[in-house]
């Protein structure tokens, strides 16, 4: 089934996993004529319409023809008249269009197929949009590669001319993003499994946005049949758009997606982007731009939750007045509610936004106001992480001590010792991580201790940096990791503890923590993990201006791609690299034009 087919259908419940096919309903439904009764029609109509083949005769609405004629068109799939009147040019150009989509072809015009069309022509739009903005920086960005010897070797000096027959050789050779995309969506084509290859072909379609990859990622788009992917992949398409700072490409992606709460999702992601990139201006436009799309909202709790997180937002944008405002509303809505568990729900949203907004107090008296039983974690959480940041770092302590499941008393223990080491209370930020292993030591699930382990580590790594790059606590960190059972999770701990000691300038601890990671980074089985961990350590390099060393990882994480033979692992692992080569690739542009 085609996405957008579903789409409308999922915009009214997200989340079911399965949807009749609008497309076979609509067909079932149309009223067929016969060859008398059409040539009665065509003469009642006042003339003759296009001659029809005996399989596809039927009446279709005007305006109906018209709106598929318009898509058609707009595609570039039909050149004729936008007369609303269905004949075999109409018909060819809709068969024209199901089989580059890959879907039935049947040559029938319907209000699903009219919806495609419309939703594939937003997409379309929106990639030109992106494609257009890439190319104009698109030249600096390769001569600013080629100015560096090691990155010369990453760029094809000539541009690769889009008719150019793919060369996977080449590509292995030089690779660049678009190329590797071409791999990775030969692969995606060999996954048997249609849910698998819908997934991979989801992150094949960010990775093409990001690039600037219009036509490839219209392409890829049909070929995805899980509309919930489609969604997702437009989500991720803007927030890239928004950590790079293109707010109006940011912003038409998330127009396109028809569900409104996912909409308003998308828009708080923005939004918490641009606050935390410190685009505090844009970051305050985007949370009141949101408040149009809540008023639509039928469903109170969801919209406290949403009133509550645009709260805590705007308050890191020095709005107290605004954010105060928007809890207020949040406060009023919870009187609206009937049903008691969906009331406490919503003081406890309020509550984690109290605690947020620098009033962990006021969050924990809210909070005495629940009478259901109900996960309270989020709030004493957030209150402890309040406190502490506040530098009470004594309340902190007792709101952790009150959270009953160990993983997050643990979590929370190891975020209160990292405020506490920053204010130069090394000994009170030492004592919280005794405490904080203890409670990992409970922790009954294995990836939530490993986690816990793994926030411990870098919690003991702070505290060693703060006490002037103490090696005792750096041989601690890098004793916690070994507790961490996860490979992948485990390695990537060891590579960001190594980063932060170079960061520090402390050149024996760095060797160490190298030394460590790149032994854990070959423990790791499977390649495909090798390439996504070893793509996130660049990309947080490279978000740290330290561009070579970004590089430097991204040349290892090529050659792991590159041993990928299984489909789902490679074009996966292809849109992986090829979506960090964008991005290193940008960076470097920006480093070069400072």
């Amino acid at each position: 089934m085609r996405p957008t087919e579903q789409i409308i259908v999922l915009a009214c419940a997200f989340g079911i996993l399965t949807a009749a096919p609008v497309w076979a309903a609509n067909r079932d439904a149309r009223p067929l004529l016969d060859a008398q009764s059409l040539s009665m029609f065509e003469t009642a109509a006042g003339g003759p319409m296009e001659t029809v083949q005996p399989r596809a005769r039927g009446f279709y609405p005007e305006s109906l023809v018209r709106k598929v004629q318009k898509g058609l068109a707009d595609q570039g799939f039909y050149l004729g008249p936008l007369d609303g009147r269905f004949g075999p040019k109409t018909e060819a150009a809709i068969r024209a269009y199901q089989k580059s989509a890959d879907l039935p072809v049947d040559g029938v015009p319907s209000t699903s197929l009219a919806i495609d069309l419309e939703t594939g022509g937003k997409v379309g739009q929106l990639l030109n949009r992106l494609e257009t903005a890439r190319t104009a920086a698109a030249q600096s960005a390769r001569e600013a590669l080629l100015s560096r010897p090691e990155t010369r070797h990453l760029v094809n000096a000539p541009t690769t001319a889009d008719s150019a027959p793919h060369d996977s050789k080449a590509c292995m050779a030089r690779p660049e993003p678009k190329c590797l995309l071409i791999e990775a969506s030969i692969s995606a084509g060999d996954i048997e499994k249609p849910e698998m290859r819908d997934w991979a072909l989801g992150e094949i379609l960010t990775s093409q946005a990001k690039a600037g990859l219009a036509g490839d990622a219209l392409s890829t788009t049909r070929r995805i049949h899980d509309p919930r992917l489609i969604m997702v992949a437009l989500r991720d398409i803007a927030k890239a758009q928004a950590a790079s700072g293109h707010n109006a490409e940011a912003m038409a992606a998330v127009d396109i997606i028809p569900d409104l709460e996912q909409q308003v999702e998308a828009y708080v992601a923005i939004a918490e982007i641009q606050a935390n990139n410190g685009q505090l201006s844009e970051a305050e436009k985007t949370a009141i731009h949101m408040v149009d799309y809540l008023r639509r909202m039928d469903n109170p709790l969801t919209k406290i939750q949403f009133r509550t997180r645009i709260a805590v937002i705007i308050y890191k944008t020095n709005n107290d007045a605004l954010s105060q405002k928007h809890m207020r509303a949040a406060e009023a809505l919870v009187s609206t509610i009937r049903n008691a568990s969906d009331r406490d729900e919503g003081l406890r949203y309020i509550a984690g936004a109290h605690a947020e907004t620098g009033d962990p107090a006021k969050a924990m008296t809210v909070l005495k106001r629940v009478t259901s039983a109900g996960d309270d974690f989020p709030v004493l959480i957030a209150a402890a992480t309040g406190l502490a940041q506040a530098g009470e770092a004594s309340e902190a302590l007792i709101t952790a001590d009150s959270i009953e499941a160990v993983r997050y008393r643990a979590l929370v223990l190891a975020r209160i010792a990292s405020y506490q080491a920053g204010s130069g209370e090394l000994e009170s930020a030492r004592a919280a991580l005794d405490k904080a292993l203890l409670a990992a030591k409970e922790i009954k699930f294995p990836f939530a201790k490993a986690y816990a382990y793994s926030r411990i580590a870098l919690a003991l790594n702070d505290v060693g940096i703060s006490a002037s790059n103490d090696a005792d606590l750096l041989g601690r960190a890098l004793e916690a990791t070994t507790l961490i059972k996860d490979d992948r999770l485990r390695a990537h701990i060891l590579w960001t503890i190594a980063d932060e000691r170079r960061r520090a300038q402390d050149a024996p601890g760095t060797a160490l923590a190298l030394k460590r990671a790149q032994s854990a980074t070959d423990d790791i089985k499977s390649p495909f993990s090798r390439v996504w961990m070893l793509c996130d350590i660049a990309v947080d390099r490279a978000g740290h201006q330290e561009i070579d060393a970004a590089w430097t990882l991204f040349g290892d994480a090529m050659i792991e791609a590159k041993s990928i033979t299984h489909p789902w692992g490679r074009a996966r692992a292809l849109s992986k690299v090829a979506g960090t080569m964008t991005v290193l690739t940008d960076r470097t542009s920006e480093t070069a034009q400072r």
